[in-house]
């Protein structure tokens, strides 16, 4: 899992919230006035990556390309319905084919385990896998049912997901001119990063600054 960052609250949507009264209560969808900073404060936070599988989100796209992922679902917490701590950006519903995408937040549906589950904080969470020459995610350790939980329901395992991985971990093992290094994930001069940065990181022993 990628996680994310601390997030900052945008003030057009901590202005949005302070408009609750008797007659009226903040509900999601966001208006899009109020949605695009959201977006904007989530991607910073993820820097630009799904929160769930780690490939790089493009956030210029229409559509379905990605999408605001409630971590604990609104049927059963409506409470977190609007609250940023329960929102991140995950990868589209729909795969760049138009076909229902397999992984990530639309993997998850409204599945939420209080017990089997890992909160989306960047590093702790990702500390809780481990990335297999192969391309393979498993948990990290025996007593880690969570872990496996969180990949078993955002099939973190699937076909796809598993090569890009296997194709990133056989690139930076390469020959020593050609291998990929922690500046080929990682450009701080502009804050952004490349897909599967924290695998990479966790392989470099780095952090995603």
């Amino acid at each position: 899992m990628r996680g994310s960052h601390a997030k900052s609250e945008p003030q057009e949507l901590t202005d949005w919230l302070a408009q609750e009264n008797e007659n009226w209560q903040p509900q999601y969808p966001f208006p899009g006035d109020i949605r695009r900073p959201v977006v904007d404060g989530l991607a910073e936070a993820q820097r630009g990556l799904c929160v769930y599988c780690g490939r790089k989100l493009d956030l210029s796209a229409s559509g379905k390309s990605y999408h605001i992922e409630h971590f604990r679902p609104i049927s059963a917490y409506p409470d977190h319905e609007v609250s940023l701590a329960n929102l991140f950006l995950s990868c589209g519903q729909e795969t760049e084919t138009g076909n229902r995408s397999e992984t990530c937040g639309t993997a998850k549906e409204n599945w939420f385990d209080e017990i089997l589950h890992v909160e989306p904080d960047y590093p702790a969470c990702t500390d809780r896998f481990q990335f297999s020459l192969t391309g393979r995610v498993r948990a990290a350790g025996n007593d880690n049912g969570a872990a496996r939980m969180m990949i078993e329901k955002l099939n973190l395992n699937h076909p796809e997901l598993k090569r890009e991985r296997e194709e990133i971990q056989l690139a930076i093992d390469g020959p020593e001119e050609e291998a990929l290094g922690h500046a080929d994930f990682i450009d701080p001069v502009h804050g952004t990063v490349q897909s599967y940065a924290h695998m990479a990181c966790q392989r470099f022993g780095t952090l995603i600054p």
